[in-house]
């Protein structure tokens, strides 16, 4: 077997990278978690949209579980896994097109494009906004990057990948991500009929 692993995965760089912007943002968290500024219908279609830029099938997994639970169609997870912000409520795209910048440029947004989001929401929902992505966003490459080994055992590595460093990931996420599986096979999955790669 000659294919490679495409989806974007953790490096050591990148990992403390995220990690550390993550601890930054964690005096905010309990107030992004507690506070009601955000939805949890909201927060779903903010947590799709970093998702379909990332590709990380296990999030694809529990988020359209989720978002399902929380009143969002089958259609509308299909269209935000897609990349699309159509069907979105129109008082939340500016979040989502936020989102899926953030994915785009790989945590570089341009900052326009954040202060736009300070301008539409408020600091404090802004903040809360950025929390989610940046929560997502450390989620997708743990499962990018756990795929990514199990990859690189049917020799299709990503050209980019340490193979050390993702058998060390993949040891200590295998338990997590090992039961989410589990878990979603168990599940109605309303996109049960969209592949999964």
């Amino acid at each position: 077997m000659n294919g490679k692993f495409g989806k974007r995965v953790f490096t050591p760089q990148s990992m403390i990278e995220i990690l550390t912007d993550i601890v930054r943002a964690a005096p905010t968290m309990p107030g992004t978690f507690t506070s009601g500024r955000i939805s949890p219908a909201f927060r779903e279609r903010i947590l799709l949209a970093v998702t379909s830029v990332n590709r990380c099938r296990y999030c694809q997994w529990v988020h359209s579980d989720l978002a399902a639970a929380n009143g969002i169609s089958g259609e509308q997870i299909a269209s935000l896994l897609g990349s699309s912000t159509e069907s979105v409520p129109e008082e939340e795209k500016v979040a989502l097109l936020y989102a899926l910048h953030y994915a785009e440029t790989n945590r570089n947004p341009a900052p326009m494009h954040r202060q736009q989001l300070i301008d539409t929401y408020g600091a404090e929902t802004a903040q809360d906004i950025e929390n989610w992505i940046q929560l997502i966003f450390f989620s997708n490459l743990s499962g990018n990057t756990f795929d990514a080994f199990l990859s690189r055992l049917r020799g299709e590595a990503n050209p980019e990948g340490n193979a050390i460093f993702e058998a060390m990931f993949a040891v200590l996420s295998a338990p997590v991500l090992l039961s989410l599986a589990a878990i979603s096979k168990n599940s109605v999955n309303p996109l049960a009929s969209l592949k999964h790669n």
